[in-house]
């Protein structure tokens, strides 16, 4: 092996490990989060009302709130109510929500995480199963 092709070798090898420890460096830390939801009783005559609880944990360091969220049939998400926003932590929302028409009424929990307290278009952390309640 000539002094050339070992220098390339060396400067190879040495990017290599200057690469690889930038991706060590910038890898960001996982926050645990965990998301619970419950709904009831799943099927209701129209006018009655569903209890709804959702809970969350989430240890990053943005302000997270819990928001529970309803839709008939496949129509759009609207959120019925949240919890207060909190840095380090998740929170509880319990809620009613009226039957008010027949159908199918779907219930989820959603965990967002903003950057601060008030910030007005926090990001989704995740989602919970639906919960389908018929209405008669």
């Amino acid at each position: 092996m000539n002094h050339h092709h070992r220098r390339t070798l060396q400067s190879a090898l040495i990017g290599a490990l200057a690469v690889t420890s930038l991706g060590i460096a910038t890898t960001p830390a996982s926050a645990k989060s965990s998301l619970a939801f419950s709904a009831g009783p799943r099927s209701i005559g129209r006018g009655g009302l569903v209890h709804a609880t959702g809970t969350a944990s989430d240890d990053n360091r943005s302000f997270n709130k819990v928001c529970v969220q309803r839709r008939w049939g496949a129509g759009t998400w609207y959120t019925v109510k949240c919890s207060k926003p909190v840095r380090h932590a998740g929170g509880t929302v319990n809620t009613t929500v009226r039957a008010a028409y027949r159908g199918r009424l779907q219930l989820r929990a959603v965990l967002f995480e903003g950057r601060s307290a008030h910030d007005k278009h926090p990001r989704t952390r995740s989602v919970s199963r639906t919960v389908t309640v018929k209405v008669h």
